[in-house]
């Protein structure tokens, strides 16, 4: 979401680097059924075919942002 609001590209192979701690065929496996259950979808670059950016649906962006918005609400 971090990409999504400050309007980065964020390629999956960037993902698997940066925020999975697991091995890379299971970062890849948690990407795929991330996008499979419709929380993110990939889109092909322009410029390189085989590179493809990850976006989040506009269902998750609206969850996230109910998420954020009930967090703001609650009180310790």
């Amino acid at each position: 979401m971090h990409a999504y609001k400050y309007k980065e590209d964020l390629t999956v192979e960037e993902l698997k680097t940066k925020l999975f701690k697991t091995s890379r065929p299971k970062s890849a496996l948690m990407i795929n059924e991330a996008c499979e259950k419709g929380f993110f979808f990939l889109e092909k670059t322009s410029g390189d075919q085989r590179k493809k950016h990850i976006k989040p649906s506009v269902s998750f962006i609206e969850e996230f942002n109910k998420y954020i918005e009930t967090l703001k609400h609650l009180s310790f």
